[in-house]
């Protein structure tokens, strides 16, 4: 767990995590130049309690926090946690179970729920977790790698040996934990997700996810778009056709061009004159769905499904599917569709 002058929500998180009903754990904790009273609440929590075993680095930032308490665990598996976070009693064993059940498991999450010190969560956070729980399998989870990241960062619960061949966490311009999740997957790892809701994720305007640029919409394209590349999706392919012209079809995009990526063009549901273009790259519009013969044309692209409209999102994918697109060889999804809140997966 790393921290950083996080005194006003650690003692909470520190009692979840010492009351955990599975008792052989250690608990590493890196303070990555905490300016208030964290050192000395760490201080005091390890006196008490021999399996806290606390490090104290300059402020050098989430992934130099990450990568050292990574270098100082000595178990099997590793569980992430944040400092403002919560989890139930009985998350560590339980998601130890699911690991153990499946010897191909390498990395997992559970389901979650938010909350917040300012009122409600917000629309968009309560889209993005309904879509979130919705994942559990391990097909459910790699259909939508593209879309979003699809296990939340302090649920992950890893193997040693998984996170020790990734090399730990990577800097890159984009989120740390999109990244790792992306790596591994190129690595042939397998994911699952409890489906029980084990931890409380907070939510607060000050957060890191929240203001940081490399958790933004642009940097979540660049690691799409470079990932897309890497693991060879657009191998032998003249380009990407990119259905949406909206603002995550233009970042996509843009995302593609400035790595050489062919634009062979949009299309969408927006009818205009014959030489429509949007950013200079083709648009074609239709009042519907595009006809068989249009998609036919592109049948050696990979066509990105970037339709925030989640009706007309699942419109376009079932078009394509009964066109025999195959999913994830032929389209992608980079923007998540939500399922309807329900009590099973919110």
């Amino acid at each position: 767990m790393p921290v950083r002058s996080d005194a006003a929500m650690l003692p909470d998180c520190l009692e979840d995590i010492q009351s955990q009903t599975v008792s052989e754990i250690e608990i590493v904790i890196v303070d990555d130049g905490s300016s208030d009273e964290t050192p000395e609440l760490l201080k005091r929590a390890s006196n008490r309690d021999s399996r806290i075993r606390v490090i104290r680095t300059k402020p050098r930032g989430i992934i130099s926090a990450l990568n050292t308490g990574l270098a100082e665990c000595k178990g099997k598996y590793i569980a992430r946690i944040d400092a403002d976070d919560r989890m139930v009693n009985t998350r560590l064993v339980k998601q130890l179970e699911l690991m153990t059940s499946d010897p191909e498991l390498e990395l997992i999450g559970c389901r979650m729920e938010g909350f917040t010190d300012s009122g409600r969560i917000t629309e968009s956070i309560e889209k993005y977790q309904s879509w979130s729980n919705s994942l559990i399998s391990h097909e459910q989870i790699e259909i939508d790698l593209f879309a979003e990241c699809p296990i939340a960062h302090p649920t992950f619960f890893a193997t040693r040996d998984l996170l020790n061949k990734l090399d730990g966490y990577s800097p890159n311009p984009w989120a740390e934990d999109y990244d790792l999740i992306l790596r591994a997957y190129g690595t042939g790892a397998k994911f699952a997700k409890h489906p029980e809701k084990l931890v409380r994720k907070f939510h607060a305007s000050g957060r890191l996810s929240r203001i940081e640029s490399i958790y933004k919409r642009p940097a979540m394209f660049e690691a799409k778009a470079h990932y897309l590349l890497e693991l060879g999706f657009l191998n032998k392919r003249r380009g990407v056709l990119i259905a949406g012209s909206g603002p995550t079809g233009r970042q996509a995009a843009h995302s593609f061009a400035k790595r050489g990526i062919n634009i062979l063009g949009f299309v969408d549901n927006r009818p205009g004159p014959p030489d429509r273009l949007v950013k200079s790259w083709p648009a074609w519009g239709f009042t519907d769905l595009p006809p068989a013969e249009f998609l036919d044309k592109f049948r050696d692209a990979l066509v990105i499904l970037a339709i925030g409209d989640s009706e007309g999102q699942r419109a376009f994918a079932e078009l394509l599917r009964k066109l025999r697109f195959v999913e994830n060889r032929d389209y992608v999804r980079v923007i998540y569709n939500w399922p309807p809140a329900s009590a099973d997966n919110v």
